[in-house]
């Protein structure tokens, strides 16, 4: 079995997937640069920094974090198996929003957002189909930033 055909049935076991044609799941082969592995505690990208890649998170969890004066870090997300982390690829200027860091041993298949982004104008079918995936992954993000910004003034009343 090729490396290829082994992509095409590791990318069609994630959730992202879920009802994308056998050959929109084979065209995202394209964009994989290979599968990652982290420990506890390391900072998969910080806030600031350059966007190039998403994550198809296959186990573990992540958190995604935001810093605040004074306060220090603050857990807006977490994100675990069968997740997406990092949607910052895709609009400009493309600079993360959160820092991620590892809460348990995570390992996901790395994406290469630059690549995506240069090709799914060129690709409808496919690039309608990423955009209204990862504009559902942003909803949820602004969701949940919403909701930990209530608890915090909340908290402070």
């Amino acid at each position: 079995m090729s490396e290829k055909v082994d992509m095409v049935e590791e990318l069609g076991k994630h959730p992202f997937m879920d009802g994308l044609s056998p050959e929109l799941v084979e065209q995202m082969t394209r964009f994989v640069k290979g599968i990652a592995s982290w420990d506890e505690d390391h900072v998969i990208f910080r806030s600031g920094g350059a966007a190039e890649d998403c994550y198809l998170i296959r186990s573990g969890e992540v958190a995604l974090e935001v810093h605040s004066p004074g306060s220090g870090s603050r857990i807006i997300q977490t994100v675990a198996r069968g997740e997406v982390l990092g949607w910052s690829w895709l609009f400009s200027p493309y600079r993360w929003a959160f820092d991620a860091r590892v809460l348990t041993p995570v390992e996901a298949i790395v994406l290469d957002g630059e690549m995506m982004r240069e090709n799914i104008s060129d690709n409808h079918p496919l690039g309608f189909e990423i955009m209204t995936r990862f504009a559902r992954i942003i909803v949820g993000r602004l969701q949940a930033t919403r909701l930990q910004l209530l608890d915090m003034y909340a908290s402070h009343n």
